[in-house]
């Protein structure tokens, strides 16, 4: 077949998407890249090209050590978003759920399916990017996978980059993903979801350590209780408890099995506190213990709150094939600076109790 010349430009077809970790100022940084690949076995040695204006070079030539994250297709959406913003401006540390190895500072991503950390060699300097040459220090696998150290590509479904295209494809089905440097902007706010004047931001997967919170409880079924009258409540006690966190109040979702037998749940709003030094009259403590939640951002008014959690019920959470609802665990609101009742722009976090799916 004849050919015929059609310019200078990289014509690899498809390659794989990784995300380079890196600590940076004391924070977790990631960062979209397409540009890595083996370069020796033994030691196992792999390069990755970063442009030279990248914010997590100043972490990496610090610390001598970065990590890859093989991400799968269903963490897309999040996985292009961390090409989309620099670090220098956004924090992506709680994008996702963190956890380190040997080398300490080489942070790792717990939802991706294949991580490694990397002791950095040496480095090469070109007109526009810089070649990362790093030594594998220790790879991780989800335990399925350890076992054996043989891969399911079809289970780890990673995200490649079809560059002819400019899409995103899964290994699995070799479907559209997305478009580079576009599907990302839905972690922003999937409004399109929700209507135009209510979206939701996240999730984000965190792990938050067990705590206590004094406040006000009630304890009646969703239709009859008037949440406003509790928050009203609380508010008149709300100086009385020593030493409390006025950062931000907690509305927290409590469902018990003989509760739930009656329609009921207990609904208690409160603020932490450090330590149960008193409990003021009219008022209970309540210990809430360490858990993995998804964490949504909803944007809108009050009125429109149901709209989110529906979405997180009917949509989000089916469509997850990692994670599904912790039985009986504690849903938690976030109420900040950020929080407007009746404005359009009002923001709170969701707390949605989560757990790996058992297999």
């Amino acid at each position: 077949m004849n050919k015929r010349k059609i310019g200078r430009f990289q014509p690899l077809p498809v390659v794989p998407i990784v995300l380079v970790g890196a600590m940076v100022n004391g924070k977790p940084n990631f960062l979209t890249v397409g540009c890595v690949g083996a370069v020796n076995m033994k030691p196992p040695i792999l390069m990755v090209s970063l442009n030279k204006s990248h914010y997590s070079l100043i972490g990496i030539k610090k610390n001598r050590t970065f990590s890859i994250n093989i991400p799968s297709a269903e963490n897309v959406i999040e996985t292009d978003y961390c090409g989309l913003v620099s670090g220098k401006s956004h924090d992506k540390s709680k994008i996702f759920t963190t956890f380190y190895g040997d080398l300490e500072t080489a942070p790792m991503i717990e939802e991706c399916p294949i991580t490694c950390e990397c002791k950095l060699l040496d480095t090469k300097e070109f007109a526009q990017d810089i070649a990362l040459f790093g030594e594998i220090s220790q790879v991780y696998a989800n335990e399925e996978e350890s076992r054996t150290k043989k891969f399911d590509l079809l289970k780890v479904n990673p995200i490649f980059l079809s560059g002819f295209e400019n899409l995103y494809r899964n290994t699995a089905e070799s479907h559209i993903l997305g478009r580079c440097y576009k599907i990302g902007e839905q972690y922003r706010c999937t409004q399109k979801l929700l209507g135009p004047k209510t979206c939701i931001r996240g999730p984000t997967v965190v792990e938050k350590d067990e705590f206590q919170i004094i406040g006000i409880e009630d304890i009646d079924t969703v239709e009859d209780r008037n949440p406003g009258e509790v928050w009203a409540k609380f508010q008149q006690f709300a100086p009385l408890i020593p030493n409390r966190d006025q950062s931000h109040g907690l509305g927290i979702y409590i469902e018990t099995e003989e509760l739930m037998k009656v329609g009921k749940n207990r609904y208690v709003v409160g603020n932490e506190i450090a330590t149960v030094e008193k409990i003021p009259k009219g008022m209970i403590s309540e210990t809430i213990p360490k858990q993995k939640y998804a964490v949504f951002t909803h944007v809108g008014t009050m009125a429109n709150l149901q709209q989110t959690y529906d979405y997180i019920n009917e949509q989000w959470h089916p469509d997850k094939p990692l994670y599904e609802k912790t039985p009986f665990g504690v849903i938690i609101e976030w109420y900040d600076q950020r929080f407007r009742r009746d404005s359009e722009y009002s923001e709170l976090d969701l707390y949605i109790p989560i757990q790996k799916k058992k297999t």
